[in-house]
């Protein structure tokens, strides 16, 4: 809808843009902003508005002026929801009065977080009737625009949705990233599209004038700043620090349910110990590295925690991961439970049969 909006050049006399993923609603105010503006050199005619403590009845004041040496006037409000008096005197809605007749002349953007709302258009889908009950219990301005008025939303992003968005920005920028960066980012970040959008914007820079980016070169630009991580549950596993590893992963899965992208870092990890079973008596660290599929920093480690769990346990380890990942996508189980199960057996001592 946005890209045909800017495509076309036809702007609907009021637009309404919402939801989670704050910085694609930015983002997405913005390009339409650029595009709705970019006839008008004078700049008369543009209005950049924050709607905290700004009243609607000066906004719409605004919205019902005729522009000046132009076709169009474009008024954007940012967060919307936070502007004032939504009635008049009278007790009377200023929004729906205003989406009775709105501006010909006008094209009116609005930009809101409107947790009450989250979800609307999913719920549009899935039931029309349950939509419209959530819009009518909507107070002014918001229900008036729901009702009446362009509306779009952006819902948050499932975790495959974010890797694969991770995977298109850093290829807007010049970065081709691989799965296991992608990964290791996004157990390091979080899924908030700002923060990996800084993130990349950073490794961009860091990287240069290469066009692909690595785990090792996330592992710099990102740092160690959180306790609770990927690489943290892994050094505690090859520990076999069962204590540290539980509560590492009870914490990650607190902060954020991961489950899918843990078990992949997790299997990732166990077939490089895997590998290196392989290598033992090699020298060339570097060889020993790439053979691996691991940063050559962290050999050492890997090969440590080889002779702590040893083969018959990273082998196990294998089989329970796929088997977690296969109950976690086929069940309703709780995914912190299956995967604190999954974590004692592959700790527990092999014996011999």
């Amino acid at each position: 809808m946005i890209d045909a909006m800017i495509k076309s050049g036809v702007y609907p006399p009021v637009l309404l843009l919402f939801g989670e993923e704050e910085l694609l609603v930015d983002e997405a105010a913005r390009n339409i902003y650029a595009a709705a503006t970019a006839d008008d050199l004078s700049g008369m005619n543009n209005d950049a508005l924050e709607g905290e403590g700004m009243s609607l009845d000066a906004i719409l004041m605004i919205a019902r002026s005729f522009p000046m040496m132009g076709d169009r006037r474009v008024v954007w409000v940012r967060r919307f929801d936070k502007v004032i008096g939504a009635k008049d005197k009278k007790g009377n809605d200023l929004m729906a009065a205003y989406m009775k007749s709105p501006s010909e002349s006008t094209f009116l953007l609005l930009t809101a977080s409107l947790s009450s709302i989250d979800g609307l258009q999913a719920s549009m889908q899935k039931s029309a009737a349950t939509a419209q009950r959530k819009i009518a219990a909507q107070k002014p301005p918001i229900g008036a625009l729901l009702k009446s008025a362009k509306w779009h939303e952006f819902p948050r992003m499932r975790e495959a949705q974010v890797r694969t968005w991770v995977r298109a920005r850093g290829t807007a920028i010049g970065l081709a990233i691989d799965d296991g960066a992608i990964d290791f980012l996004l157990l390091r970040c979080g899924t908030q599209l700002r923060d990996l959008a800084l993130e990349l914007d950073k490794l961009k820079t860091y990287v240069g004038d290469r066009t692909a980016a690595t785990l090792d070169d996330i592992n710099a630009i990102v740092g160690a700043g959180k306790t609770y991580n990927i690489f943290e549950l892994q050094r505690a596993i090859g520990r076999a620090d069962v204590s540290n590893a539980y509560t590492i992963l009870t914490r990650m899965m607190e902060a954020e349910r991961q489950e899918m992208l843990i078990i992949a870092m997790l299997t990732r990890y166990f077939l490089a110990l895997f590998k290196l079973t392989d290598l033992r008596g090699s020298t060339d660290r570097a060889d020993v590295a790439k053979r691996a599929g691991i940063p050559m920093f962290a050999v050492g480690d890997h090969m440590e925690a080889l002779d702590r769990l040893g083969a018959a346990r990273v082998e196990r380890a294998l089989m329970l991961l796929v088997k977690a990942d296969a109950t976690i996508k086929s069940s309703s189980s709780d995914a912190l439970t299956v995967l604190q199960t999954a974590l004692s057996q592959i700790l527990e001592p092999v014996t011999a049969r």
